[in-house]
């Protein structure tokens, strides 16, 4: 019995002895994470295997893990042509001096008084004095009017245009416009309506989420991405749209109250992956400058994107795998549960299999990956379900601008995503391409001359160790 158990073993060493020329060392420990529940996963990897799988992690490193900076564009900012400031008064007597181009060029023969005139004698002692001057004066004045009419529709016309070019200034006119709603409805003078409207600035703001005033003087701003998935989480967890308290574990009926603890952190993690901006209605920026450089009009911030995302779930997942294959922590239904999976269930069986596999150290690795990717996206279709359900908000609806800013971060989010997709998908094809066409060269030549053996009888011979020889 003794010798039989040494001839099996020294046929087996042997064996592997022969295979190693073909096998690529992967130490855990140096190339994919630092732990020292790890170290019972060194050892030889198949190389066709590992290629195979995709030769590493799901995608690359991220091109940068730092938090984006807000960047703000500072109080000179103007969003609006302020028609409301020009001052007929002035307009009729530059006219009339000849400061601008109009009724004094026209009429470079009125005697030379005739300002002199103007600035002494009432309209009536003129009339009486010198009906012909009085009826030129009258003349330019009204032709003054004229001009000024004419450079007001101008300016207003000019303030359209902007308005359809620039995000911030259609915020100012939906906010210059409710605030004539309120000038109609206690102003039954339309001239003096007309007048109100012309210096309004927008510091009133507009009524935002929850019928709340947001983005005028003294008020916060507005910030679509994250106003939008904070409303969309309270309303698929059928709470006040502006509510920031957690939802209670009797209330919670699904996977993002279960993600995340309160609305403010839910859109605070949208915002992180997709990036904002802060809006305000004021005409003038220095009226719209309180509450700090994120409330700024035109402060941004920059998504990061998911793969960042993507490379922390993957050493978490890493982490608890490494320690479950190792034995340190027992495959039950508890500790598989801490696994970020998207959903995807991890079973017993599968651990076992890990334990049994002498290249678990690669296949741990790229399955840690895989389920971060699986978490990842999960988590992708969670953050665009809270940005639809914000649509829907009533006031937030009625705001075009909003509906269209949001539209645009979803569509950045589903780029994401495919970008995902697609790079999971070229690094496998890549890895499936010339490095495997390589090695099964490799091999070929090798057993061409009885220098490998096969992987499946190399994974008998390990899974044969711990049975008994018969006598």
């Amino acid at each position: 019995m003794t010798n039989k158990r040494i001839v099996f073993a020294g046929a087996l060493m042997g064996c592997l002895t022969l295979s190693l020329p073909a096998r690529a060392v992967f130490d855990l420990d140096n190339d994919v994470i630092n732990t020292d529940s790890s170290k019972g996963l060194k050892g030889a990897v198949n190389d066709n295997l590992f290629y195979t799988i995709g030769g590493g992690t799901v995608i690359s490193q991220p091109p940068s893990n730092n938090n984006m900076e807000k960047l703000g564009m500072g109080i000179s900012w103007n969003s609006d042509l302020m028609c409301g400031n020009f001052d007929i008064n002035t307009t009729v007597k530059n006219q009339l001096n000849g400061v601008t181009s109009g009724f004094k060029d026209m009429m470079s023969n009125v005697i030379s008084s005739a300002t002199g005139a103007v600035a002494s004698l009432p309209a009536m002692i003129i009339q009486r004095a010198n009906p012909g001057l009085y009826e030129l004066l009258t003349n330019g004045v009204l032709q003054a009017n004229v001009s000024f009419d004419k450079a007001q529709l101008n300016c207003q016309n000019m303030s359209k245009k902007m308005a359809d070019y620039t995000m911030s200034s259609q915020w100012t006119q939906a906010a210059i416009g409710e605030e004539f709603k309120n000038i109609v409805s206690t102003t039954p003078d339309a001239v003096a309506a007309d007048n109100q409207l012309k210096t309004s600035t927008g510091k009133e703001g507009v009524k935002w989420i929850g019928g709340q005033k947001r983005g005028g003087s003294g008020q916060p701003a507005i910030k679509p991405t994250h106003d939008l998935a904070k409303a969309g989480f309270n309303i698929l967890n059928k709470q006040s749209v502006t509510s920031s308290g957690s939802v209670s574990g009797s209330a919670c009926n699904g996977s993002l109250c279960k993600k995340y603890k309160t609305s403010e952190e839910a859109a605070e993690a949208v915002v992180k992956v997709l990036g904002d901006r802060a809006i305000r209605t004021c005409s003038e920026a220095s009226d719209c400058s309180s509450g700090g450089v994120e409330n700024e009009p035109g402060a941004s911030t920059a998504g990061v994107g998911f793969s960042p995302m993507l490379e922390e779930t993957t050493q978490e997942n890493l982490e608890i795998l490494v320690k479950l294959v190792n034995g340190n922590l027992t495959p039950n239904a508890t500790n598989l549960a801490t696994l970020k999976t998207g959903d995807m269930v991890v079973s017993r069986g599968v651990i076992q299999a890990l334990k049994d596999d002498p290249d678990n150290a690669a296949l741990v690795q790229r399955l840690a990956s895989e389920l971060a990717m699986s978490e990842t996206i999960s988590t992708a279709l969670g953050m665009r379900r809270m940005l639809m359900a914000g649509q829907s908000e009533p006031n937030a609806a009625d705001q075009t601008m909003a509906l269209d800013e949001s539209d645009r971060r979803l569509e950045f989010l589903d780029r994401e995503v495919l970008a995902l997709k697609n790079e999971m998908e070229i690094r496998k094809a890549i890895s499936n391409n010339s490095i495997l066409v390589t090695l099964t060269r490799q091999e070929s030549r090798e057993a061409d001359h009885g220098l490998r053996q096969s992987v499946q009888q190399n994974d008998d011979a390990m899974q044969n160790l711990n049975q008994k020889v018969e006598e």
